[in-house]
This record gives structure tokens, sequence and C-alpha cells, in this order.
């Protein structure tokens, strides 16, 4: 298949670097996929040192005819099969293409209402099928918007199991970082904005420290779209006077070794979280996972057997989670053996790509079937890529 990835965004967070890997399995599987996004954004940088196969446009207001009439150009040029779009502004400039005849899959990665009308109606009326991350999705969309759960399909987020595989050196990081090997190193990784509440965690780890002043704190990731949130997170440590004990370690791409060096991964999300990636991770680096009851968590923890829930913004239950592992490494190390055995049988990326190339291909063989001559459907692989594409060095 041909597939088009379009990302409007300009900034980088886990939805943007799954996307990646996708295109990237894509290519690597005999298909031709690439990502349109703009150029001047973090997409556009982080994804080129993936070596993710890149077409940059400026991608304007999500109602912008010529951005919309070069993506058809694109599409025809290249013989595109399909269309993939994951925001409100990417969809709706996938529209015109949509109603001209090309298949377009919208996913839904977020459990936040849709909102208005307009924007319920092309999930309704303005896409051929829609992929959510995780069943609440799929229930709010029939609920509250008559969707047919027909055209509905949930495939949830997956990893690379070999990447995150234990054992490795715990040290790598807690050297960088200056952490000695019996100190309790609590992580947390993922964007920061408000819904994943990083400043939850900072209220929590001063709890905890009142209880275990040799805990250490890591949060591994950056800022996203306002540059200033990690800062909001950093002045919250430094009014707690935590400067010593909470850590902020920026972005990095080593997450396995971070995963690691930490006794513990938390996920403090308050919404928005559909299916987590950075819990496949930590299930997938045998780490004992301390998680929010949001999204798909918990459709996938059970509590005490392999993993400890708690409430979205409850920083005392946080506190108390994070002691209990401490106190406890018993039920940490059988909470952590637990989640590696399901993430080795749910969370594989290659059974994720195989059930969305399965939808992907339906998709086609159905829209094959309701045309009258079949030689409208390309019947070869395209030929030389066209201006303005890419293909990045690899990571």
């Amino acid at each position: 298949m041909n597939i088009l990835y379009v990302e409007s965004s300009r900034s980088w967070g886990g939805q943007e670097y799954r996307t990646c890997l996708e295109i990237n399995w894509l290519n690597a599987h005999g298909h031709d996929a690439w990502l349109v996004c703009n150029p001047d954004s973090q997409v556009h940088s982080k994804a080129s040192e993936l070596g993710t196969r890149l077409v940059t446009m400026p991608l304007g207001s999500r109602v912008d005819l010529l951005s919309s009439w070069r993506l058809w150009r694109f599409c025809r040029r290249n013989r595109v099969d399909l269309l993939k779009t994951y925001s409100s502004k990417d969809h709706w400039l996938c529209l015109p293409l949509y109603f001209a005849g090309v298949l377009l899959s919208r996913a839904r990665c977020i459990t936040d209402p849709i909102g208005s009308k307009a924007r319920a109606f092309i999930f309704k009326h303005g896409c051929s099928n829609i992929v959510a991350d995780a069943s609440v999705i799929k229930r709010e969309l029939i609920r509250e918007h008559g969707i047919d759960p027909a055209k509905i399909q949930v495939i949830g987020s997956a990893v690379d199991l070999e990447k995150f595989k234990p054992p490795r050196d715990r040290m790598n990081f807690r050297r960088e970082i200056g952490v000695g090997t019996d100190v309790p190193l609590i992580g947390n990784v993922g964007m920061i904005r408000p819904d994943k509440g990083q400043l939850v965690l900072v209220e929590a780890a001063s709890l905890v420290l009142a209880d275990r002043p040799n805990a250490r704190f890591v949060i591994v990731g950056q800022g996203t779209g306002i540059l200033k949130r990690g800062i909001n997170v950093r002045n919250a440590i430094d009014r707690a006077g935590l400067a010593d004990e909470v850590i902020m370690a920026g972005y990095r791409w080593d997450t396995p070794d971070v995963y690691a060096a930490c006794d513990m991964i938390v996920i403090a999300s308050l919404r928005t979280e559909a299916s987590p990636i950075v819990l496949r991770e930590a299930f997938a680096s045998g780490r004992p996972v301390i998680a929010t009851m949001v999204g798909d968590i918990p459709e996938i923890i059970e509590h005490r057997q392999n993993g400890l829930l708690i409430e979205p913004g409850d920083a005392k239950a946080l506190a108390a989670a994070i002691l209990e592992f401490i106190s406890d490494p018993q039920l940490a190390a059988d909470c952590a053996a637990n989640g590696l055995r399901y993430a080795a049988k749910h969370f594989s990326f290659d059974e994720m790509m195989k059930a969305k190339l399965r939808a992907d291909i339906g998709l086609l063989e159905k829209a094959m079937s309701r045309r009258v001559s079949v030689s409208t459907i390309p019947s070869q692989k395209v030929g030389p890529r066209s201006e303005g594409v890419t293909q990045s060095k690899k990571h």
C-alpha cells in the first residue's frame, strides 16, 4: 500500500514518535509510506533523526485550500491509497480529498470530548474509518455522537519489545545524573504539559521525601507547544526546595536506559491519555508501574498484581503508592514480572502494525469492490519520488 500520514503539529510527543515508527515499519515491510509535516516543526527535526521518510510543506489553518491542493497533488503523483490523520486540523485539511474520493483513516488517540457538532460531523461523515487507541474512546463516540460501531476499530499502542527487554545496565543513566546504586529512583517519562500530572508528582515527591529522604525523582521529557510548561515544573520544584531531589533530564532518546535505572515508573496523567506508550515501555522493561485510572490503564493494570492504580490528581495517594513499592520490594518485583509477561503477550509492535495493516487493506478492498472498473486501481509501485521528499539518515 501507499500511505500518507499527515501531521500538522509543531510539537513532538508520544503520538508523533509512534507515527514515525509506524512509517518506518511500513517502509521496511514492502509498503510506501510518508510523513507530511511543517518544515520548521519539532516533528520535522525529530523525525529526521529517526530516519523517517518526510514530505515537507506548510500546513496552515484547518481550512486551507492551498494546503489541501498540495496534499491532493502529492497523493495523485504518488498514487496514495490511504491518508491518515491524527488531529482535528489534519482531518479538516484532508477533508476535501476524502470527498474527492481518497480514502481517509482518522486516528483518535485522546479521551477528551470531541466538542462541537462540526467536529463530530467529520468523524461521522468525513472519514472512511476511525482507529481508536482505547475502548473508552469507541464507547464515547458511539454514545455521545451516534457513530456506527462498525466504523470504529480499537487498536492500542505497542512497542518494540526487544528494544526494552531486560536485563540492561541500570547504572548507565544513574551515573550520568549522579544517583547511586542503592538510592530509590522514581521515574516519570513523557511530554511536560498540565494533563500529564508532573505538578502532582512534584507535590507527591515532597511527601515521599519526608519519609524517605534518600529517594530521588527524575522527570524525562520536555514542554511541548508552549515550552514554558517545562519552566512551570522547574519553578514548582524550586518552590518546594527539591532542586537536588527532583531531576529534570529533558528529552532523551535512550529511554531503555532510563527505565532500567528506575526502581519504578509513575504515570500521573490527569486526563486526555488514552493508550500511554510509557505504560507499554515500562512493562516491556520489567519496571513496576504506578498509574492513574485514565484511558485504557484500568483495563491493563490489575491493582497490586501488575501495578498500582490511583485516582488522578491525588498527590497523597501517589506518595503512598511510591512508598509502598519502596518498602515492599517483593510486591514491586512481582508487579514488574507480571507486567513484563503482559507486555510479551499484548504489546508487540509487529502485531499492532499487522492489525493496522489489516484494517487499511480492508478499507482498500472495500473501496475496490465498489468501483465499476478495476483499471482505476493503482497496479504498480510509484516510481521516482516527488520533489520535496527526503530520506533522512537513520538515528
